[in-house]
């Protein structure tokens, strides 16, 4: 592994509206970037986030101003994005509920965003009763990011969102955190759509392993190996340390319909992002919220073996950090974006690495 490069997508400090976090990113045929992120936030829990994305039309050398994807009355957050090809893209998010903001995370929000945080709460009491509901969402961006199609649900929800198979196939492996139905609430599937994200139906279902809760596992990411099948991975927490989390992997090999059972890989952070490279190896990366603090990577091979073999992407200086996901130029070059503060600022960036995993 070579670094080549660090940089920064945004950074904001001269702003009460300064804090980036959990980004995702896409590339299209044209080496352009794109980075979408939760954004124009005042802290990690606050009442005002919006999904915003931003492009590079210079392989990640620099980026244009931000363009609002999402704003809804609630906090949107955890965006994924996925290029489809001939400029149209897939964008996903989720947003709390009001209920859950007054009565669950009303101190945290206080000590992220004071009274002003404290204010919106008090307006959030004023929210239409259907928009005020906790929900997974996705839309179509078309014209390369250009033109927006309408905001649909979606049953379940992942950060980075879903994937593109060989085959054309979209598909996503997320938790139904905001299911309707309690039958499944909580649960993972899989589900595919064949019309370009028109539609999704459900294919099948993860199932986590026997004498383990559904509270322990979380935002599920799944990519197409070389040799086919497909490797989907849990962010999992199996202590009392909050910042301890770990990865689960399992496997399918029917296109998602059955799954193996998820298995320890023994890795030191989550959540995970795969990147599947052009010779059929991927990279996956996380980011570790215990000392040594940072964001780190390792190979997989093209049958899914994880490397044991662990590398150091970038140095962060604290917890709140992570969430990084990556993309391959098509020289080989890999373009990882994550979130952390800068050192000395109060608010978390978006910032980048540049490298090579030769």
């Amino acid at each position: 592994m070579k670094i080549i490069k660090k940089g920064i997508v945004s950074r904001i400090t001269d702003s009460f509206f300064a804090y980036h976090a959990w980004p995702s990113v896409c590339r299209d045929e044209n080496n352009n970037i794109y980075v979408v992120c939760s954004g124009m936030r005042m802290g990690h829990m606050c009442p005002f986030g919006k999904i915003i994305m931003f492009r590079s039309g210079d392989a990640g050398e620099s980026f244009g101003l931000p363009r609002v994807i999402y704003d809804h009355y609630l906090d949107d957050r955890d965006p994924g994005i996925l290029y489809l090809g001939g400029g149209k893209m897939l964008v996903s998010g989720v947003s709390n509920s009001a209920e859950t903001y007054i009565n669950e995370f009303a101190d945290w929000i206080y000590s992220d965003s004071g009274e002003a945080g404290k204010g919106m709460l008090r307006q959030f009491e004023k929210i239409p009763p259907e928009s005020s509901k906790a929900r997974s969402f996705y839309r179509m961006l078309y014209d390369y990011g250009e033109r927006a199609g309408e905001e649909k649900k979606s049953t379940v929800h992942c950060p980075h969102g879903p994937a593109l198979l060989s085959d054309g196939t979209i598909l996503y492996l997320g938790k139904a955190v905001y299911a309707e139905d309690p039958e499944i609430r909580d649960r993972f599937f899989a589900y595919s759509s064949k019309d370009g994200g028109e539609s999704f139906e459900k294919t099948g279902e993860l199932v986590i392993p026997e004498g383990y809760d559904l509270s322990q596992f979380h935002e599920a990411y799944c990519a197409q190996l070389g040799d086919g099948k497909l490797m989907g991975l849990l962010r999992t927490h199996l202590t009392e340390d909050d910042n301890y989390f770990t990865i689960y992997k399992a496997y399918s090999s029917d296109g998602g319909k059955t799954w193996s059972t998820p298995e320890a890989t023994g890795i030191c952070g989550s959540p995970p992002h795969l990147c599947v490279m052009s010779g059929g190896k991927a990279a996956l990366t996380y980011g570790r919220r215990i000392p040594p603090y940072g964001i780190y990577g390792r190979d997989v091979s093209e049958t899914g073996e994880i490397s044991e073999n662990e590398y150091m992407l970038a140095e962060c200086f604290d917890d709140d950090i992570g969430y990084p996901a990556t993309v391959q130029f098509a020289d080989g070059t890999l373009f990882t974006v994550y979130y952390a503060r800068c050192k000395g600022d109060s608010a978390a960036s978006l910032q980048y690495v540049k490298w090579s995993a030769d």
